[in-house]
């Protein structure tokens, strides 16, 4: 009997384990530079959409910002040593949604505002401390 409750023991940690795994390799199942060289590319065209007033196109890029922010943010949650880049990562996902309010009600000058301090905050708070990874 005691055998029968270790193995089982031993199966639950193991499959904890190997879950727990999982879920960490989940997080960063892309290449991170790839996906910050993706952010710096969008950043600009964010920028020129709204100049150029291509609202549309705009929105949709900021919506990607968004999406790899939260990508960003499970990233360095699960290095578990960065909260000041967690903390980045989810301010950003708030810049990149109020870019997208901003061109929805028309106001392209914020947004534009917004983009703008996007870009300045991005490059200066998480590239000098964490790049290159």
């Amino acid at each position: 009997m005691r055998t029968f409750k270790m193995r089982n023991t031993m199966i639950t940690l193991a499959l904890t384990f190997a879950l727990a795994g999982g879920a960490a390799r989940a997080e960063s199942d892309f290449d991170f530079e790839e996906l910050m060289n993706d952010v710096e590319t969008k950043t600009q065209n964010v920028q020129n959409n709204i100049a150029a007033k291509d609202f549309a196109a705009a929105s949709k890029e900021s919506k990607e910002l968004q999406d790899a922010f939260q990508l960003v943010e499970g990233y360095f949650a699960a290095r578990g040593d960065a909260s000041d880049a967690v903390a980045n990562a989810q301010d950003y996902q708030k810049k990149a949604e109020a870019i997208q309010n901003a061109l929805s009600a028309g106001d392209a000058d914020t947004a534009a505002t917004v983009a703008a301090d996007f870009s300045k905050q991005c490059r200066g708070a998480c590239h000098d401390k964490y790049k290159p990874l």
